[in-house]
């Protein structure tokens, strides 16, 4: 840590504590006292209230500066594209030891897109979040691969504070319904001839998460994840794009039965922002679903 942040950590201590800790007279028998040939008598009461002083202001001092060089440290860990993949790797990784996500969810090779997401006030549909500096690591799923990820870093906490995640339908996966699209006989020509194409959905969804997660433990797991002391499962009102309101859901019920028509559930966690919730969000898509957790959903 540089000079002038540890002097800006001292600053927080309150100015009557250093005033007092270094005016009160030398106790007697100290060098200078010797030499002044001077006998200096200090009562016990004020060597008392000196020691207590001078105890607070340097717990004060130790407890700022070691606050300020954890956040300092774990926001210099994440200055750069690559310093992010390498935390939302480990991150992802703690996923999945914790039961967030299923053991099966990888990612294959370097993160095919890094941005950076600078840090700014959400609006009123937002309920005024504060979104963090952060940074955005993707990795594809291609014609081939079997998961999309999106994790969003937080640079000064090194958390992830929002994940999207996609998980294609495996061949031997049932079809739950089938859908009519209108798609262009040929793709790279959308202005050309149109048709009509069957696609399936599927709710494969244990390629995320355990198929036996319950509302309540995924709120738990985030809660312990994100270190907040607990949750509360509210009502989800969107009159902005959907005009619904839609009941906070029994925290017994199994995630996966969560709806998945632009419906995402609104959690408010405490600890976190007065008054800002965190959403999750299930979805279907012709061959794959979709999972989106923390700080953001897809409505809108």
């Amino acid at each position: 840590m540089s000079r002038e942040k540890i002097s800006a950590a001292l600053d927080g201590i309150a100015d009557e504590y250093k005033a007092e800790a270094l005016e009160l007279e030398l106790p007697a028998g100290s060098a200078a006292s010797r030499t002044e040939e001077k006998i200096m008598h200090i009562d016990t009461q004020k060597t008392k209230k000196f020691s207590r002083r001078v105890l607070t202001f340097a717990l004060a001092a130790c407890l700022i500066l070691a606050l300020a060089v954890t956040a300092y440290a774990v926001g210099s860990a994440v200055n750069s594209p690559k310093a992010a993949e390498k935390v939302a790797r480990e991150e992802l990784e703690k996923w999945k030891e914790m039961g967030l996500f299923s053991k099966e969810v990888t990612v294959n090779g370097p993160a095919d897109m890094i941005y950076e997401i600078e840090g700014h006030t959400g609006s009123d549909y937002w309920y005024g979040r504060i979104f963090s500096h952060s940074y955005d690591v993707r990795w594809y799923m291609g014609e081939e691969g079997k998961y999309f990820l999106n994790l969003r870093v937080d640079t000064i906490t090194g958390k992830i504070k929002f994940a999207s995640i996609e998980a294609r339908a495996d061949e031997t996966d049932v079809p739950v319904e089938a859908v009519e699209l209108d798609v262009p006989v040929d793709p790279e020509d959308p202005d050309g001839e149109w048709t009509v194409k069957t696609e399936y959905l599927y709710d494969n969804f244990d390629d995320i998460f355990p198929a036996d997660m319950t509302i309540d433990r995924f709120c738990s797991l985030l809660a312990e994840y994100w270190g907040f002391s607990g949750y509360t499962l509210a009502d989800t009102v969107d009159e902005s794009y959907y005009d619904a309101h839609w009941s906070a859901p029994d925290g017994s019920s199994l995630l996966k039965d969560m709806p998945t028509d632009n419906y995402y559930l609104t959690v408010f966690f405490e600890g976190d922002q007065e008054g800002a919730p965190m959403y999750i969000q299930l979805s279907q898509f012709p061959g794959r679903v979709n999972m989106n957790i923390g700080t953001g959903h897809a409505v809108g």
